[in-house]
């Protein structure tokens, strides 16, 4: 029963629990079990660490949208900063979804940067620099034509059945039958 408990895993992470796995391996020299626990412990704090801060950059973004604050210099922060976390820069060739993140990195932009990401897109990048910029905006706003201004969907409210009106409740026994 004892040899049980110290071969389980902390399923939450995939990293073995520092005390069970301390007595599982009795090999480990003294200086091993405190750099493993340290490394441990320092995975379960960043993992908790990043966490939080997704949930609480969601709820501030919601909470400008619902104030009607979109076009602050904070809610564009806000949002490049959610467009890293997930991931928006690997996906699309422009790095942002968000036009306003893309302007403030354009006018940040060498003429290297702009020929890069003109190759890059599929524009011909041997013009000159305001040209090339005006390029790159057209072809970012055809791009993102279709693409939602905010990346982050909207919960939809799903249809509540009275189980007291008669057509509601056949519909309720019917499902519950499946």
């Amino acid at each position: 029963m004892e040899e049980e408990k110290s071969n389980k895993m902390d399923v939450s992470y995939g990293v073995e629990n520092s005390q069970d796995s301390v007595k599982s391996t009795n090999k480990k020299t003294s200086k091993n079990k405190k750099s493993s626990n340290k490394k441990n412990k320092a995975k379960k704090v960043e993992a908790k660490v990043e966490e939080k801060p997704k949930k609480k950059l969601i709820q501030e973004i919601e909470e400008m949208k619902a104030n009607g604050d979109i076009k602050s210099e904070e809610f564009s922060l806000k949002m490049e900063e959610l467009e890293k976390i997930l991931g928006v820069d690997t996906i699309n060739p422009f790095g942002t979804n968000e036009l306003d993140v893309f302007e403030r990195n354009l006018k940040s932009m060498s003429m290297a940067d702009l020929k890069n990401l003109a190759s890059k897109v599929g524009v011909n990048p041997f013009h000159e620099k305001p040209m090339l910029k005006n390029i790159l905006r057209k072809e970012f706003a055809a791009s993102n034509k279709n693409n939602m201004k905010n990346i982050m969907p909207s919960p939809q409210q799903s249809i509540q059945l009275d189980p007291n009106n008669p057509q509601h409740a056949k519909t309720i026994e019917i499902l519950g039958n499946l």
